[in-house]
């Protein structure tokens, strides 16, 4: 195998003659001009001719519309298999004439390469293989995924694949939460210094049990350009400490050699050929490139485009409608909690959205004032709230995208983890109870093919709608209220000098 890395997860595997590329997102930004590349791919990457191209996933960074219609259409692309169809339908409507919805541990051979694919939740591992040797990505899901669901992955991959040549990942905190999640006394930077530590140290804590010889870090992959959330781009776990951190606080640690690419660099027979001329600069250096090469974007970024009164009673419509529609996803007892409100940045005067839950039902009405008794404030725009709800998965412009502010104000909205019930009712997503029963078979097929994870899955998201996030286990206000000692030791990480770690 002859590895190339492109860009965010992207990776360009020649096996023989056959081309496969993972996750393309070669050009262009995501998440509503939220995220953009960085490193940026090498040049006319989208031009390259693949046989293959492997989805790990649908989040816009994995699945990008816009490489996947400047990609070649002879290519067949592969996608796991999901109780909801869709993926299909819309790579077919682009241009791809052979796609492939994976069923997880079933074998697919293209010529002489053989591919497979481990489905979790809406994710998924990919293995191929080729004369012997075995490449295992686990792309950026996996890191941030409860400790039951990855061992039971990792176990799967370890009786299947005892000896893996190549172990691919990324992590980095694609969420709202922690980083957007503002507390009083909660330090942004440190908790994200801690938060990257921890995909990191599950990275770690991954590769020590499957035991790859090489084990490839992929960088963080985009840059946000908004200059209140651009401390984000700077709480990253450090790719040169990678071989550090792994020998001091793991062992049996010899059998492995960890490479940390950028874009253009090639990975062969066990051996890195450093391409990039990123490899020459230091951290700031690397930004300060980046940030001069974004320079038109960051100022469209911090600028902002009001909207009128229309627009906003068209949000109040929209809104009224799905937190109503998505109230059937929790309890009446959580739902009687969620009284907040919105704060709309692109709205000539200051306008607040106040949210409550009143004779079983959700109301949303405008005001210049937040509700005086309010479990939180959400602050966004009109124009990512009207986007998220317009489309099937337009939930993660918000949650995944950077695209919102979350100010909490006591722990007891931490402890019900209310931040989560309030954000879902005022984002698009499929529900799952509303739609399996259209597609009864596809989803009896999906069951009988991953059987302990949508079992792991169903009781998390629909036995326990009183206890939003507490199966399994995950107190989420650990992160915003312990001190660094006590949050490093309920995460079971080390306790480091995140000073030396920049």
């Amino acid at each position: 195998m002859k590895l190339k890395y492109l860009a965010h997860s992207s990776f360009l595997v020649e096996c023989g003659a056959t081309t496969l590329v993972f996750d393309p997102w070669l050009l262009g930004s995501a998440y509503l001009k939220q995220w953009y590349l960085w490193p940026i791919a090498p040049k006319d990457s989208e031009k390259i001719e693949a046989d293959v191209i492997l989805l790990s996933h649908g989040h816009e960074d994995h699945l990008h519309p816009e490489t996947l219609r400047a990609l070649s259409k002879k290519a067949h692309v592969f996608f796991p298999f999901q109780w909801k169809e869709g993926i299909k339908p819309f790579l077919k409507h682009i241009g791809y004439k052979n796609v492939t919805e994976a069923i997880t541990l079933r074998t697919y051979t293209v010529n002489d390469v053989k591919i497979t694919y481990l489905g979790y939740s809406l994710e998924s591992v990919i293995v191929i293989e080729h004369k012997g040797e075995v490449l295992v990505n686990i792309n950026d899901a996996l890191n941030s995924n409860h400790e039951n669901a990855a061992n039971m992955l990792l176990e799967k991959i370890k009786s299947k694949w005892p000896k893996i040549d190549y172990l691919l990942s990324g992590w980095s905190g694609a969420s709202y939460f922690p980083n957007q999640v503002k507390y009083p006394g909660k330090n942004d930077v440190e908790i994200g210094k801690i938060r990257e530590q921890y995909f990191a140290n599950n990275f770690f804590r991954f590769t020590n049990y499957l035991q790859p010889k090489c084990a490839v870090n992929t960088p963080s992959g985009f840059i946000l350009l908004k200059k209140n959330d651009q401390w984000i781009n700077h709480v990253k776990f450090p790719r040169t400490k990678l071989d550090e951190y792994y020998k001091k606080y793991f062992t049996h640690t010899d059998a492995t050699t960890f490479f940390a690419p950028f874009p253009g660099d090639v990975i062969e027979n066990g051996v890195m050929t450093k391409v990039s001329d990123l490899h020459k600069l230091s951290e700031k250096e690397q930004y300060d490139l980046a940030y001069k090469h974004y320079e038109k974007e960051i100022e469209d970024a911090n600028t902002i485009e009001y909207v009128g009164d229309d627009d906003v009673k068209e949000l109040i419509k929209q809104l009224t409608y799905y937190t109503n529609y998505n109230k059937t996803l929790y309890h009446e007892i959580i739902l009687n909690d969620a009284r907040f409100s919105i704060l709309l940045e692109d709205v000539g005067e200051e306008t607040y959205l106040n949210i409550t839950y009143e004779d079983s039902a959700f109301k949303v009405t405008k005001s210049k004032k937040p509700l005086a008794d309010k479990r939180l404030l959400v602050t966004t725009t009109v124009k990512n709230l009207l986007y998220c709800l317009k489309k099937v998965w337009g939930g993660d412009i918000l949650s995944i995208g950077y695209g919102l502010i979350v100010n909490v104000y006591d722990e007891l909205t931490l402890e019900k983890n209310l931040d989560i019930v309030c954000i879902r009712l005022i984002t698009r997503y499929p529900i799952a109870k509303k739609e399996m029963p259209g597609s009864p078979l596809r989803v009896l097929k999906f069951y009988a093919n991953n059987p302990k994870m949508t079992t792991f899955w169903l009781k998390q998201k629909m036995m326990l709608k009183p206890y939003v996030n507490k199966y399994p286990f995950n107190e989420r206000d650990h992160w915003l209220t312990y001190n660094k000692c006590d949050l490093c030791a309920v995460c079971k990480i080390p306790e480091i000098d995140l000073s030396a770690y920049k």
